[in-house]
């Protein structure tokens, strides 16, 4: 499984999780070389990978080598995002473009990835990890929230067209550290809130 943004804070504990249950993880990192590589350490099964996530194309990359590598590469894990201060009054046109590509458009784009070449006999899962704050909104971070809704709503649409796609509606995670917090729509693809 691979779990963005995996080595510190809330990725962090996703993959140890995951470590701990007896999956490999595969921690990806952009600038957190140092706390990637101690956590994989501390792993029973655990690599580490980079990507600049602001690259969709080189995001996108990734996942396909990652796909061709693994014979059994049930989950990916989009939990990356960065978390950069405008308001309600000022919506910061950088901020904006690059907040909706690392936290929005990258990780669909990856789940599409992921969903079309992975191989895993048990079936695959796409987990997009959201924010408390789609259901308590309030106006600072606004580009992040306006991010975090335009995620969400990517769980619907990849479940709608799953049949289309031809994307199977197995749960590899049933069992998993995430299994009962999974707020899935369908099989494929689901999202998690969490609370920060």
């Amino acid at each position: 499984m691979l779990v963005t943004g995996g080595a510190k804070r809330i990725g962090a504990a996703i993959a140890r999780r995951f470590g701990e249950a007896g999956w490999h993880v595969v921690i990806h990192y952009g600038q957190s070389e140092d706390a990637a590589e101690k956590l994989a350490a501390e792993l029973p099964s655990a690599e580490t990978v980079t990507c600049d996530l602001e690259d969709g194309d080189a995001s996108v990359a990734m996942v396909e080598n990652l796909a061709e590598r693994f014979s059994d590469w049930r989950v990916l894990v989009n939990c990356a995002s960065v978390f950069e201060p405008d308001d309600v009054k000022a919506l910061d046109p950088e901020t904006g473009r690059r907040t909706m590509q690392i936290n929005a458009r990258t990780p669909t784009r990856m789940a599409q990835a992921f969903l079309n070449h992975a191989k895993a006999a048990g079936g695959r899962r796409a987990i997009h990890v959201l924010d408390q704050k789609l259901r308590n909104p309030n106006p600072d971070f606004f580009s992040y929230t306006m991010s975090k809704h335009a995620l969400g709503s990517t769980v619907a649409m990849l479940t709608k067209g799953r049949d289309l796609a031809g994307w199977p509606s197995s749960c590899p995670t049933a069992g998993s550290p995430v299994g009962k917090r999974c707020s899935s729509i369908a099989g494929s693809i689901c999202a998690i809130r969490i609370a920060t």
